[in-house]
């Protein structure tokens, strides 16, 4: 059986902000190595939301440049701003990125009317792939399977879509509703438990944080899909089940993510964009549990 697991990849900064592209890259080919299926870069995870746009053009440029194609790259793309989207998308579609995922707008709410109108405008003027990213926990709202229908069969370089909702009752729908008339369109869950659920039900897999810190679990994982390793596929399902521990250590996650390729000898700092809080030596103490308790070092 086909699957996939994708990193959506934290963005490491030195203490004064800069990008550390040195524990990027290390980053960047730790995940290769450990066999993970591609990378979105500048998702929610990267923190673009507090990053200004030269240092996002920046990171997309270096991460284009350092992947070079060994896995799949996907830019988030998103902004408030229409036109920088397009301009921003453009741009990292130009220097050779695979795709680009773009939110819906936020801070209001939209309907349907407005979010074809949102989606087929950038799609109309962004000459590349695009993943459309729902998330309702942070834009407050969701956007509906058949408004995902309608645009993919206007616009077919909308090919996927990333859906983090922590339940599977709108993902299931969209693997219903969207693959059963475009097979080829690719939908993925955003949180790491649910990938076993997107897979059996359809759908291609799991854009999950968990693979920043452990991506070599997550391989194994895809592995035993693809092998039909049943006895593999429940040791997945029951160890990133026990990780997900990790997204409760602290909220917002990302200080505990980051923290943890630290210790893993991945990253130089656990430096995050302000306001985001530094994890603690309790932080350390739990996260150093988590991963011991599955063999993790």
């Amino acid at each position: 059986m086909n699957a996939a697991y994708l990193t959506p990849a934290i963005t490491l900064f030195h203490e004064d902000g800069t990008l550390d592209f040195e524990s990027q890259e290390h980053l960047f080919n730790n995940l290769i190595e450990n066999g993970v299926d591609g990378i979105l870069v500048e998702g929610s995870s990267s923190e673009f939301f507090a990053m200004p746009m030269d240092q996002r053009r920046e990171m997309a440029k270096f991460a284009i440049e350092t992947v070079n194609h060994r896995v799949k790259l996907i830019i988030g793309t998103s902004h408030m701003v229409a036109d920088e989207i397009v301009n921003f998308s453009n741009f990292c579609l130009d220097a050779g990125a695979d795709a680009v995922m773009i939110l819906p707008p936020y801070y209001f709410h939209f309907g349907t009317e407005a979010l074809l109108q949102y989606y087929d405008r950038l799609a109309a003027q962004i000459h590349g792939n695009i993943y459309i990213y729902n998330f309702p926990d942070n834009t407050g709202y969701t956007i509906p399977p058949q408004t995902v229908l309608a645009l993919a069969k206007i616009h077919s370089n909308i090919v996927g879509m990333k859906d983090t909702i922590s339940g599977m009752d709108h993902t299931r729908e969209l693997i219903k509703v969207v693959k059963s008339q475009i097979p080829s369109f690719e939908i993925y869950s955003g949180f790491d438990d649910n990938f076993a659920h997107n897979v059996l039900a359809g759908g291609n897999g799991c854009i999950g944080a968990l693979s920043n810190v452990v991506p070599e679990v997550c391989s194994a994982w895809v592995r035993a899909f693809r092998e039909n390793d049943l006895d593999g596929i429940a040791r997945g399902q029951q160890t990133i089940d026990r990780l997900m521990d990790l997204y409760a250590v602290r909220s917002p996650f990302l200080p505990v993510i980051k923290e943890a390729c630290k210790l893993r000898g991945v990253a130089a700092s656990s430096t995050g964009t302000f306001p985001m809080p530094n994890a603690t030596v309790e932080d350390d103490a739990k996260i150093l549990e988590l991963l011991r308790r599955e063999g993790v070092e």
